[in-house]
């Protein structure tokens, strides 16, 4: 029974020291405020809405160089994907992937993939 605990224990201890290992980027995670993509819609079959201005105070506000956006709505719903990209992109990225609820002007509201890409 000790064997047993004493096996379960350190296999416990290797995944999560192999978990820490494999999420260490190398550096600080740098993320943008999610809030801004609130102004993005749904209508006509296109992602519409004008964040370029909340983009570009998000990347003055934290020093970053660029910052780009990729949306798009998984699945045969018809959207077009939708890039945005302000500043610009030369030297160290970090970027992150998530999903965010877009409201279509029909008053549906659909997933969509937000690939966020910031340098700097």
């Amino acid at each position: 029974m000790a064997a047993m605990i004493v096996t379960l224990s350190l296999t416990l201890y290797m995944g999560l020291f192999a978990l820490s290992s494999a999420d260490d980027g190398g550096g600080p995670e740098v993320r943008v405020d999610h809030r801004i993509f609130g102004g993005l819609t749904l209508e006509d079959g296109e992602i519409a809405g004008d964040i370029e201005m909340k983009l570009i105070t998000e990347a003055e506000r934290h020093g970053f160089r660029g910052i780009t956006v990729i949306c798009s709505v998984p699945g045969d719903l018809g959207f077009k994907d939708r890039r945005i990209a302000v500043g610009s992109m030369d030297g160290r990225i970090s970027s992150e992937r998530f999903l965010f609820s877009l409201k279509g002007a029909d008053g549906r509201i659909v997933p969509a993939v937000m690939e966020v890409a910031v340098c700097v």
